[in-house]
């Protein structure tokens, strides 16, 4: 056990050194891989910002529909008595129009200037619940309602919700292309730097094969050279990803101060920035495995 632990340490304190010996190559190599793994982390920032903003909106199926502004009480009424009456509706709310001033003077930056107008301009509305989200259903609902006396405009306004979440899935599916592509890149960059490595001490390691170290000895330095270069690279792309994070948010501060609370930037969560040093760490000992072993191979062969 003690001997094992030595070796490791010895391993260890072998590729900090070699790091160490060449800090601009390194510090390039590091910045390279710091960005192409920052590149997946801020997709994922952006396309999580972006389900969360649309989850702070309604996605459930409903229609709304406008009276005009001179419908009295009773026209009121006889439009609700209508509309429960469509089979597919679940629901129907009554939104009165100083309500709806009301709202509208809490959640703008108009508030003064809609307190200045001599009459309130927003109608009266319904709000209806429909138990089905079929567009030709709730099309031929929407035209039948159109119709109605003291009915002045319906609009259904689900269906951009709806897009939304299929963008969304879509964003998904290329993020994780992306991400594999770019992990797939990583490993590569390192594979071919480790190999560079073993050919540059390609006699040193001759040397120690034929004094008795194994295949495991060989490559365990340069393993600990990859997983070094995956961890520190995937601090630089934390550090890149919450510094745009940081600037993208200050941005939307000061263009869009009034819709500060509906847009913001999802950072990454402890989780999350556990698994991209997790996967970095994993695809540098992946590819510095695949480098030394490609190089110890050929060298076998030429022997």
């Amino acid at each position: 056990m003690r001997r094992a632990l030595r070796l490791h340490l010895h391993a260890l304190s072998d590729a900090l050194r070699r790091t160490a010996a060449q800090p601009l190559a390194s510090l390039f190599s590091i910045l390279v891989l710091g960005a192409a793994i920052a590149l997946p982390v801020v997709a994922a920032m952006v396309l999580d910002s972006a389900i969360a903003t649309g989850a702070g909106f309604d996605m459930e199926p409903h229609v709304s529909v406008y009276l005009t502004l001179d419908a009295t009480t009773d026209d009121a009424k006889r439009v609700e008595q209508a509309l429960r009456a469509q089979p597919d509706v679940a629901a129907v709310s009554f939104v009165p129009r100083a309500q709806a001033l009301a709202e509208l003077q809490s959640r703008t930056h108009l508030a003064e200037l809609l307190a200045a107008l001599d009459r309130n301009p927003l109608p009266d509305a319904f709000t209806v619940r429909l138990r089905t989200s079929d567009a030709a259903r709730v099309e031929a609902a929407r035209s039948q309602w159109s119709r109605l006396p003291k009915v002045d405009q319906v609009v259904a306004d689900f269906e951009w919700s709806r897009r939304l979440a299929q963008w969304a899935r879509l964003g998904e599916r290329i993020l994780l292309a992306i991400a594999l592509l770019l992990a797939a890149a990583m490993a590569f960059i390192v594979a071919h730097l480790i190999r560079l490595q073993v050919l540059t001490r390609r006699e040193e390691i001759e040397v120690s094969q034929l004094i008795g170290a194994t295949a495991a000895d060989v490559r365990r330095p340069f393993l600990y050279h990859g997983a070094i270069q995956g961890l520190l690279a995937s601090a630089v792309a934390l550090a890149l990803a919450l510094a745009f994070g940081a600037w993208v948010t200050h941005q939307l501060s000061v263009l869009t101060p009034n819709y500060a609370a509906e847009l913001k930037v999802v950072f990454p969560g402890p989780i999350e920035r556990v698994i991209v040093v997790g996967i970095a760490l994993i695809l540098g000992l992946l590819g510095a495995w695949a480098g030394v072993s490609s190089q110890l191979r050929r060298f076998a062969a030429d022997r």
